[in-house]
């Protein structure tokens, strides 16, 4: 059983119910889009746990039967990665989500824009498959569709700068 992915998708969907919660507070047309995001995302995360569940209940009932069990996600981890990765793979994501919970935090302090952005290099630095050039493109993306959907759509005022510079 691969314990990470298993506590991800644990993870995923108790961060999703928080959200949900908190989205029940919001005004109707405000809470649309956190709710739906809070369902996608507990619902991927229960498809995590059950993927997992389901594999090691197979896995097992083939080496019950005698059957010589070999899992793809057990060789290509082996394959792709030396000892040293795969030991630090499991802490990236941890750190991530830490990282996530630091940046939530940090929207009231330093506003949207610089939230985001330092969250988006810093977390991107941290997994290091990206190039800059398209993480820069991604980022300015992501910025700018979020102010499109809650500012443009929702008309939703969003604290774009830090409260001293907004004052």
């Amino acid at each position: 059983m691969n314990i990470s992915r298993l506590v991800l998708g644990v993870f995923a969907i108790g961060l999703a119910a928080t959200f949900y919660i908190t989205a029940l507070g919001y005004p109707d047309k405000a809470a649309n889009m956190p709710l739906i995001y809070s369902v996608v995302v507990a619902l991927l995360g229960a498809a995590m746990v059950g993927q997992e569940i389901v594999s090691t209940l197979r896995r097992r009932k083939m080496s019950a039967g005698g059957v010589a069990v070999s899992s793809t996600d057990d060789a290509s981890d082996g394959t792709a990665l030396n000892g040293q990765e795969s030991r630090r793979k499991p802490w990236k994501a941890m750190l991530i989500f830490l990282l996530a919970a630091v940046y939530l935090y940090s929207l009231s302090i330093l506003g949207y824009l610089a939230a985001t952005v330092g969250f988006m290099v810093v977390a991107l630095a941290i997994i290091g498959h990206v190039s800059w050039r398209f993480a820069a493109i991604g980022i300015v993306l992501l910025v700018t569709v979020v102010c499109a959907v809650f500012i443009g759509f929702l008309g939703l005022p969003v604290p774009l700068l830090p409260p001293l510079l907004s004052s």
